[in-house]
């Protein structure tokens, strides 16, 4: 069932669920249909199963295929999907060193080939976290594969907190797209707001944050923050939540209830995304102490 060119659907501002499938709509849909700078995104809220390629593969391929139909142009997993997230030994004590290589995915491997050709079949744009193993190293990363299947994003964690078999990243990538300019960062490197203003200062427009466990009450003021302070939209999935915030700070989507889902927002880019009083009135020559300070000992 498409809901691309719906207009019956022009007077509803509000969530549907359709087939299990949470559909917010935000604005116009008419509106969005004649404009290239609106397009819809579907946040995947799905729980993996750990060590399972094959399974999650096959949720990914269900999902993502739902959401194309409904019209999504780009749909975003959680964090560490197509292994289930293993990253975090408190949360799987059999974790070793040498089980966490065997199943880490190299980025050229015939898992990510399959991930790149589903995005090919399907037309989208298509982020999935996972496992990376890198020769001798492991990474907790992100991917976002083009509709053509080319891969046009690639982020590996940087604050790895809790994940004593990962390496830490080193750069802040973003990617030029149809949709806009794509940055993303993961779980934990959302409480730093230096991550997020990195990616706004190099031109991002949508902030994708894959995350995987529960959080408390102040997470979605921070992730609303996060949208206001770097004026960007910004995409949380987690096995257990989905959030789509706007660059106002506002939630304009999310997951309702506990069951597998897809939340969906059409995401507006417009002159103001990316701007905004916050990023044009800094002044970048008064912050040299945050890189010369250090956290004072007692």
């Amino acid at each position: 069932m498409s809901f691309r060119n719906a207009t019956w659907l022009k007077p509803l501002m509000v969530g549907l669920v359709v087939s299990g499938i949470v559909l917010p709509l935000v604005g116009d849909p008419a509106a969005v249909a004649e404009s290239e700078t609106n397009f819809l995104v579907a946040a995947m809220r799905v729980q993996p199963e750990r060590w399972d390629k094959a399974h999650n593969l096959g949720l990914l391929k269900k999902y993502a295929s739902q959401a194309a139909e409904s019209g999504a142009r780009l749909v975003v997993t959680c964090e560490g999907f197509l292994d289930g997230y293993l990253s975090n030994a408190k949360l799987v004590p059999e974790l070793t060193r040498e089980k966490f290589m065997e199943i880490g995915e190299p980025l050229d491997g015939p898992w990510m080939k399959r991930i790149a050709d589903l995005a090919s079949k399907l037309k989208i744009f298509l982020s999935v976290g996972f496992a990376e193993r890198r020769g001798k190293e492991m990474f907790n990363s992100v991917v976002v594969y083009s509709p053509a299947g080319e891969l046009v994003l690639h982020y590996s964690k940087t604050h790895i907190k809790g994940e004593a078999f990962n390496t830490p990243g080193t750069s802040f990538p973003v990617a030029k797209t149809d949709l806009g300019t794509i940055g993303a960062l993961i779980c934990y490197d959302r409480r730093f707001p230096e991550v997020a203003r990195i990616l706004a200062l190099k031109g991002a427009q949508i902030l994708i944050i894959p995350a995987y466990g529960t959080d408390g009450e102040r997470n979605e003021a921070l992730l609303r923050t996060r949208a206001w302070e770097n004026s960007v939209w910004v995409v949380y999935v987690k096995q257990n939540q989905a959030l789509i915030i706007n660059p106002s700070g506002k939630i304009v989507a999310r997951n309702e209830g506990d069951h597998d889902q897809l939340v969906f927002a059409t995401i507006e880019i417009d002159d103001n995304v990316g701007t905004g009083d916050i990023l044009e009135r800094r002044s970048p020559s008064f912050y040299h102490e945050l890189t010369e300070l250090q956290l004072q000992g007692d």
